[in-house]
């Protein structure tokens, strides 16, 4: 299904625009959208599922999001979740201009905002303080106190060591290089030949570049080597069965192209910092998501 753009028509008083959401499902509340502003949403109350991007992943009462501009989104409820309650800040990025980022006191938000795109998670007695102090904006701030609210909402959120991203790298650079035909159709191939071997060669081939001159253009479009991309698109897609799937180990590492379990064992480690197994279990649905 495509997400559906949603209008936000800011007041003439105020560009920053804060809801609360209460309801008996979010699906009640809203469908799968998106729209120019970025969002700062908590989750007060109830448990489901949530999509971000490319991403499905369950989310309970004290996660905090920060949500990038155009990034589709939505949260539906299991039928056992309890009343859902939902925080959320919308803000126009176009405010926070270049100058404004190019500050020394707030160069860490630049990097934030474009980690946003990829969606942003926080857990834990930080990100539950956050979802008081959003409460408190909601009843206490307007006009430009509101805006400086906000600027120290970002600063908290940007030493935040423990962000966790949900939608894939590969979802971040097809929606923010849409533009580069050459690299689309590299990670296109990729996608389509997960379960395969890819080599460097054939894809250099198919757009049309000697090997060592694909090497550095994916580089510099990506920050990353070809193979270490590849790595990093096979364990997503990982990640993916182990959420939704009951299957085999063994069986998702074959289908996301490691015919060797104990080299896919090691990649999996290095980027997800757990074993499959253990990411299982910590992923697992809680008791209050069980059908």
């Amino acid at each position: 299904m495509e997400p559906r753009l949603e209008h936000i028509t800011p007041s003439d008083e105020q560009s920053i625009r804060l809801l609360h959401i209460q309801c008996t499902r979010f699906q009640e509340d809203h469908d799968w959208h998106y729209h120019s502003e970025c969002e700062i949403a908590f989750v007060a109350s109830g448990y489901g599922t949530q999509l971000m991007g490319d991403s499905v992943t369950r989310f309970q009462p004290g996660d905090l999001l920060l949500i990038g501009a155009n990034l589709p989104h939505c949260w539906r409820s299991s039928e056992q979740s309890l009343p859902c309650e939902l925080l959320v800040l919308q803000f126009d990025p176009v405010y926070l201009d270049s100058a404004l980022l190019s500050a020394p006191e707030a160069r860490h938000l630049k990097p934030l905002l474009a980690d946003a795109q990829r969606g942003l998670r926080y857990r834990g007695k930080a990100a539950r303080d956050i979802g008081t102090q959003l409460h408190w904006v909601k009843q206490h701030t307007a006009g430009l106190s509101r805006f400086s609210a906000l600027l120290q909402l970002l600063d908290r959120l940007g030493r935040m060591p423990d962000a966790e991203f949900l939608s894939s790298e590969v979802y971040a650079l097809e929606n923010r290089n849409g533009e580069n035909s050459r690299l689309q159709k590299a990670i296109q191939f990729v996608k389509a030949h997960l379960s395969e071997e890819i080599k460097q060669t054939a894809v250099a081939d198919l757009v049309c570049m000697t090997p060592q001159s694909f090497s550095r253009f994916f580089r510099a479009q990506t920050g990353r080597t070809f193979v270490s991309f590849v790595n990093a698109m096979r364990i997503n897609e990982a990640c993916k069965h182990l959420l939704n799937s009951d299957a085999d180990i063994i069986d998702i590492a074959y289908a996301c192209g490691y015919s060797n379990l104990s080299n896919f064992n090691r990649r999996f480690a290095e980027i997800e910092g757990c074993t499959p197994s253990e990411f299982r279990r910590k992923h697992a649905p809680t008791q209050q998501l069980a059908s």
